[in-house]
């Protein structure tokens, strides 16, 4: 299992549900933190099951230093307030990667909370999760559910008509396109 990145077709695909929780998933959920873990320039805070080639609806987050892991996930109530709107300045507004596209930056102005419903395992089964989730954590759920859509996160930066960013040795530098 490795990290896909583009333009590779399989970050396109919306994934299927997860139907049951077994040895396999147990096994493929293990090997995907193992890759979030070692994942350093970046250090990748979340990873999608279609970033390692999985069709599932499931994706890691590390929040606090601690993983969550999220089946079959359903975002409800965004809130009408956006990042933009609560992080006023540029300057602190913080710029989403992806280990999917390295070397690749910019500002998703994204919902700034939303709630979410999703199966976590535990003990061996999976066991139902409503949270909500604010600031920097609701962009990560959200870059990471994204994913599970076939979705970029340069999808919605040119949408916004936002800049992206290509990291270089003398720093950030706008580009036009990927």
């Amino acid at each position: 299992m490795k990290i896909l990145v583009t333009p590779d077709k399989f970050l396109r695909i919306k994934a299927r549900p997860v139907a049951s929780y077994d040895k396999k998933l147990e096994k493929q959920i293990s090997e995907m933190i193992k890759i979030l873990k070692s994942s350093k320039d970046p250090e990748g805070v979340g990873l999608a099951a279609t970033q390692v080639g999985l069709d599932r609806r499931l994706f890691i987050i590390f929040i606090n230093g601690k993983q969550e892991i999220f089946i079959n996930p359903t975002i409800s109530k965004p809130s009408e307030a956006m990042l933009s709107d609560i992080h006023t300045k540029k300057k602190d507004r913080w710029l989403e990667g992806c280990l999917s596209l390295p070397k690749i930056w910019g500002f998703v102005d994204r919902p700034y909370s939303i709630e979410i419903d999703y199966l976590t395992p535990v003990d061996g089964q999976l066991v139902p999760r409503h949270r909500k989730f604010e600031d920097v954590e609701s962009a990560y759920i959200q870059h990471e559910n994204d994913h599970l859509d076939g979705v970029l996160f340069t999808d919605h930066i040119l949408k916004q008509g936002g800049q992206i960013f290509k990291e270089t040795s003398d720093g950030l530098t706008p580009i036009d396109k990927i």
